[in-house]
């Protein structure tokens, strides 16, 4: 068994997630090859990691704009290999870090389970939560051996920060919006992100049309709470870009934690933190995956056995 799925139990939020289109990236080339692309619809994957988090409106925005971001860079690396982003920061939200796999399994969480809002938010605008602080990339080889690139924030938005740092960390032009949307009633509605970036031997206006574009369209999670699809943004909005070599790929919120996997980590643990286990508790012990929300509980029976077998 993987990691625990928390029950999204609204039924509206049940009805709308069964009837929107489904969530997954769409990548592909344009302007003759010079621009690549990647289009996520990720409304289930962003209500999922909520409902497993348990999070607010605004820790929900954050971790959805961060989990968005990371899979539509997913797009970036080669299969067997795993992208995250990190932010540290010094407003309220203290950082989140995401991960995402090549085959688009996404995961994370926030540094601050809650935020305490003290009036009515006048936007969406997650700068006053993050404040200045570092956004490091870090992309890890099929042997987990990582590579570390890190900026100083220079926007408070985690969009346009990843964009600076594609710019200067390794002088590619990038262009990047994600958008969650959310109901009257505070329920995830639609969410989604586009990605673009230049090629080698792409000219200075083909991104510059490229962004020209990305601001007139309307804002993605609403395009996707509307049920619209992927599809129907690419031709209607960049069918003069010439799309090709279009590939559709899954995303979604996943975990690779199990109660197997944790009871082998408390196997491996010393006699004497086991003893100190047994001494403490409380019972049933818990143990909380950080990266997705999973909570699994373990009995002292089981925890007893455990401490037998390293006698």
């Amino acid at each position: 068994m993987g990691m625990i799925n928390a029950p999204i139990t609204d039924p509206v939020s049940v009805d709308h997630l069964t009837n929107i289109a489904p969530d997954g990236i769409t990548r592909f080339t344009m302007l003759q090859g010079s621009v690549k692309g990647a289009l996520i619809s990720g409304t289930r994957l962003v209500s999922q990691a909520r409902a497993n988090h348990q999070l607010g409106i605004i820790e929900s925005l954050a971790l959805g704009q961060a989990l968005l971001s990371a899979g539509l860079l997913s797009t970036t690396i080669k299969q067997g290999t795993r992208l995250g982003l990190q932010i540290n920061c010094t407003g309220p939200l203290k950082g989140l870090s995401v991960e995402a796999s090549w085959d688009g399994n996404v995961r994370g969480y926030l540094f601050t389970d809650s935020i305490l809002i003290d009036k009515p938010l006048d936007s969406f605008d997650l700068q006053p939560f993050i404040g200045s602080g570092t956004l490091s990339v870090i992309r890890k080889d099929e042997r987990s051996e990582p590579y570390t690139g890190h900026i100083q924030l220079v926007h408070g938005r985690i969009a346009e920060d990843l964009t600076e740092y594609f710019l200067r960390s390794e002088q590619t032009k990038t262009a990047l919006a994600v958008s969650v949307r959310f109901d009257q009633e505070g329920r995830v509605s639609g969410a989604g992100g586009l990605f673009f970036q230049a090629l080698p031997g792409a000219q200075d206006l083909d991104m510059e049309d490229t962004e020209d574009r990305m601001r007139e369209m309307p804002s993605l999670g609403t395009w996707f709470a509307s049920g619209k699809s992927r599809q129907d943004l690419l031709d209607q909005w960049f069918r003069a870009f010439e799309i090709e070599h279009v590939h559709e790929s899954p995303v979604q919120f996943y975990c690779d934690c199990s109660r197997e996997r944790f009871l082998q980590f408390l196997g491996a643990m010393g006699k004497a933190e086991l003893e100190h286990i047994l001494e403490t508790g409380p019972w049933p012990m818990e143990i909380h995956c950080h990266n997705c929300g999973s909570r699994y509980y373990f009995p002292r029976e089981e925890i007893e056995s455990l401490n037998q077998k390293n006698a």
